[in-house]
């Protein structure tokens, strides 16, 4: 069994960018199916990604937002209570309106220390 504490997640490996910060909770060093992330995106900020190893969920607990997807051309808001899912290979768009945070599902999970490459991938 692993409890974490909000204080105690502080002394996990925290990835900090121009644009977010992400704390890395639960990592594949635990769990091989899935990590937990909880990222906090700058106001105003664009991130386009393409997760090329992961797919991913996102729980928004904090601020507002739109997800783009580049395949469909769907914009979706987000807000506080919103659950998105983004499948492996999936590109796709974040632009936060205000700072945004959220819990992040990766499968399989991450190790923890991954940071975006040019392709907006880990």
């Amino acid at each position: 069994m692993k409890v974490l504490t909000t204080p105690e997640m502080k002394n996990c490996t925290t990835i900090t960018e121009e644009k977010f910060t992400s704390i890395r909770a639960i990592t594949s060093q635990y769990n091989k199916l899935f990590s937990i992330h909880e990222t906090t995106v700058h106001k105003n900020k664009t991130l386009e990604l393409c997760y090329e190893n992961h797919d991913e969920y996102v729980y928004v607990i904090e601020g507002r937002g739109e997800l783009h997807n580049y395949k469909t051309g769907e914009k979706h808001l987000l807000k506080p209570g919103t659950i998105y899912h983004v499948e492996k290979n999936e590109r796709h768009l974040l632009k936060t309106h205000e700072r945004m945070r959220g819990v992040c599902i990766f499968t399989p999970a991450c190790k923890g220390d991954e940071r975006h490459n040019e392709n907006g991938s880990y």
